[in-house]
């Protein structure tokens, strides 16, 4: 185990105070805990806390799998409450337990169940290798699983190792869920995703990858299979499958950096209440005390699993650093492939719209004339129709000022006339009453 070091003496003693009051019926003590996982589409949650359950519950300790966003998530659960379990990545674990106060937090059970590997993803097919993103990382969009999952988790150990290379990188966000990450970063070439997943190419975020026509680069560097915590090595270099054969074509396979999974709880110190403290050394000491081959999925799954991992030697790994190496030593390497790329056809389009320019300025000169000429042409029509205009607004004015003051006139006169004949009546009308006055 790698760290056998560190917690085979707490197991051992675990072990020993419990081997003569623990009852083989399981029913002293309540051996319910609940193991934390990953998210639901995992292989943390689907593969391997199913086989841990099986074997623990043979052994009397029942172990209830909770989904979870993922290793970071996990420690701060085992955080809250020391008698919770859980699976983390080595290196997020190992970053925590590095920490004197966290060794008097956490509990290491397992770190020999499996591993993970580490890939970036992207659709630039220019970005071949660690070095290239290393490099482009100023210029590049890291779109990343949840914060609190291991992904993110991981990416963020890698740039605080790497501050002048990945922790350049300026535009970094978090997606919803790991699936949302990988669908978000295949939607342009610039932008890069970082996975940390066991080699099973019939995962569904491999999946998701592989329809999407993402590829996997794989995360190798000087830096990184130099970290060691304690003196055990944080990640080693393995050769892995990232998609399966097909009838016309071989499997792709990726050499690319691994850490362990980890199987973990809180102290037992931790825990307060007297029977539940008892409860969880018991769970400890019978957890550490199965074999780790038992706690793997026995399905084809998994040997399968085991037969697409390998690990390499120094020399083979030697060839694919120094690649990454000779590829941080260009300022953006992706950039300056595209320029490399594209530089013939931009010289060449240069060339033909000059030419083409070159060829319609004539036209386009020829054009310009005719206007002015139209123009100039215009004008003394256009002053002769403008003087015609003010001539004819003047002609009519006295015609109109007559018209205006004959239309008074005319007015007036048919008042006074309209008034006469009111005046008439009115007189007609009293001589008529005072006749009829006069008759009585």
């Amino acid at each position: 185990m790698i760290l056998n070091n560190l917690s085979k003496g707490v197991a051992l003693a675990a072990l020993t105070t419990s081997i003569g009051t623990f009852s083989t019926t399981a029913q002293a003590f309540d051996l319910y805990f609940d193991l934390y996982t990953g998210e639901k589409t995992g292989a943390y949650y689907n593969k391997i806390c199913p086989a841990i359950k099986k074997e623990a519950s043979q052994n009397g300790v029942e172990l209830n799998c909770k989904t979870s966003s993922g290793s970071i998530d996990n420690l701060e659960k085992v955080l809250d409450k020391p008698n919770n379990f859980g699976l983390s990545q080595f290196d997020q674990f190992a970053l925590k337990y590095s920490n004197q106060a966290n060794q008097l937090v956490y509990t290491p059970i397992h770190d020999d169940i499996g591993s993970e590997c580490l890939f970036m993803v992207t659709k630039n097919k220019l970005i071949s290798n660690f070095g290239d993103v290393v490099a482009s990382a100023p210029y590049l969009n890291f779109i990343l699983p949840p914060e609190k999952s291991g992904h993110a988790g991981t990416f963020k150990y890698l740039q605080s190792i790497d501050p002048n290379g990945l922790g350049k990188a300026a535009k970094v966000s978090f997606a919803n869920s790991t699936e949302d990450a990988i669908t978000q970063t295949l939607t342009s070439e610039d932008n890069v995703t970082l996975l940390v997943q066991t080699a099973d190419p019939k995962n569904a975020l491999f999946t998701l990858v592989n329809k999407n026509k993402g590829h996997f680069v794989p995360v190798i560097s000087k830096e990184v299979l130099g970290q060691t915590v304690k003196g055990t090595k944080v990640y080693k270099a393995q050769e892995t499958a990232v998609s399966n054969p097909k009838w016309h074509k071989s499997g792709t396979k990726v050499i690319t950096s691994c850490t362990p999974i980890m199987l973990f709880t809180g102290k037992s110190l931790k825990i307060q209440n007297p029977d539940d403290k008892k409860a969880h050394e018991q769970a400890i000491a019978k957890l550490t005390a199965i074999p780790a081959e038992k706690l793997r999925p026995q399905q084809s799954w998994f040997s399968k699993l085991w037969n697409n991992s390998k690990a390499l030697s120094a020399k083979a790994v030697e060839g694919l650093v120094d690649t990454a190496e000779e590829a941080k030593k260009v300022s953006s390497p992706y950039l300056s492939k595209a320029k490399t790329a594209t530089e013939p056809y931009v010289e060449k389009a240069k060339d033909v719209t000059k030419d083409v320019i070159d060829a319609a300025k004539p036209t386009y000169d020829a054009a310009k004339e005719q206007t002015k000429k139209a123009i100039d042409a215009a004008k003394p029509a256009y002053d002769a129709a403008k003087e015609q205009t003010q001539k004819a607004i003047e002609a009519a004015k006295p015609t109109l000022d007559a018209i205006k003051e004959k239309t008074e006139e005319l007015g007036k006169k048919a008042y006074d006339q309209a008034s006469d004949l009111v005046k008439g009546s009115e007189k007609a009308a009293e001589k008529a009453d005072d006749a009829s006055r006069g008759s009585e």
